[in-house]
């Protein structure tokens, strides 16, 4: 405490408080590179870490969604193939049950 008493009686009141505050913009910028920068650090991780989960689940929907429309058009295939098979028997008129005017 004393040397800060003899700077200032030598060098006066506004460099010791010029030298406190350089000290005290020091201690801030030393806190924003360590503690601000790993918290900055730790979000973007997370957040990079939800958008690729987020993006993992988008592909793994537009597969699903890929091989339903796949099943889909199989079935569909499949039911014009046997209405086709239907429709070509018997005498022309479709279905044995089916009549001519009648909806």
């Amino acid at each position: 405490m004393e040397t800060w008493l003899e700077v200032a009686e030598k060098f006066g009141i506004s460099v010791v408080m010029l030298i406190g505050v350089s000290w005290g913009m020091v201690k801030l910028f030393q806190w924003m590179a360590n503690s601000l920068m790993k918290q900055i650090t730790e979000n973007h991780q997370r957040i990079e870490s939800i958008i690729i989960k987020l993006i993992d689940s988008s592909r793994n929907r537009d597969e699903q969604n890929n091989l339903f429309f796949e099943k889909l058009v199989t079935m569909m295939d499949t039911s014009n193939n046997m209405m086709a098979k239907l429709y070509k028997n018997g005498n022309g008129s479709g279905c044995s049950n089916y009549k001519k005017g009648e909806k």
